[in-house]
């Protein structure tokens, strides 16, 4: 039998308190805001998991014990005090699914929590460049590479954001300083063990790069 949306968000609250012990949620990250991400993963509505302290980490970032990860560029914007954006950042998401081969209906990766595993967190973008003309490049160890203008992957920022603060089953209300990672910009691609994936943000003469790397060993 099909589980509710809410039934979905409960097991998610569950397994949050289980895993981390009621870690303080620091933030949210939306999944399938855009319409790249939607068709990559055969999924039709937006979702959210939660960010906890622990999970949000700085670029260049190194991570381990995770079963399957991949990585997608996102934009991930702070909250400011009057509960709009104050901050946009250039960012990655590595996520991670309980589900092989991520092979999920909606209500299964809702309640893995959106398949959150953490955010990384590179520069903030500055105000005089227009997020519409950022060119997004990402590329890994492997030999993968993946491009797109903002513009076209389908991401609405303010719109995100309005989204998220509508839904009634989110833990806490939005708050000052909340991290909010926004929905993929590409498709993702996996981390392997060992390897790395690099992301490029680039508008006119400003360029930054997100970097994160995994090492199941160390």
């Amino acid at each position: 039998m099909p589980i509710t949306d809410a039934q979905a968000y409960d097991v998610q609250r569950l397994l949050h308190r289980a895993l981390r012990q009621e870690a303080p949620v620091v933030g949210f990250k939306l999944g399938y805001t855009s319409s790249v991400m939607r068709e990559a993963m055969g999924i039709a509505d937006p979702n959210y998991g939660r960010l906890t302290r622990d999970m949000v980490k700085a670029s260049p970032a190194c991570i381990g014990s995770l079963t399957q990860p991949k990585v997608e560029p996102e934009f991930a914007v702070v909250v400011g005090t009057n509960l709009t954006i104050d901050a946009v950042h250039a960012s990655m998401e590595v996520v991670d699914s309980v589900w092989a081969d991520y092979q999920f209906t909606w209500a299964h990766n809702t309640a893995d929590g959106s398949s959150a595993a953490c955010a990384v967190i590179g520069d903030e973008i500055p105000v005089d460049v227009s997020l519409t003309d950022v060119t997004i490049e990402m590329m890994s160890s492997s030999g993968e590479s993946a491009a797109v203008r903002a513009q076209d992957a389908g991401i609405d920022l303010d719109e995100s954001l309005s989204w998220l603060a509508s839904q009634s089953d989110v833990p806490r209300a939005l708050q000052p300083m909340d991290v909010v990672l926004t929905g993929g910009l590409l498709a993702p691609f996996d981390l392997l063990d060992g390897g790395w994936i690099e992301t490029t943000f680039r508008s006119g003469s400003w360029v930054t790069r997100v970097r994160v790397e995994r090492n199941e060993s160390g």
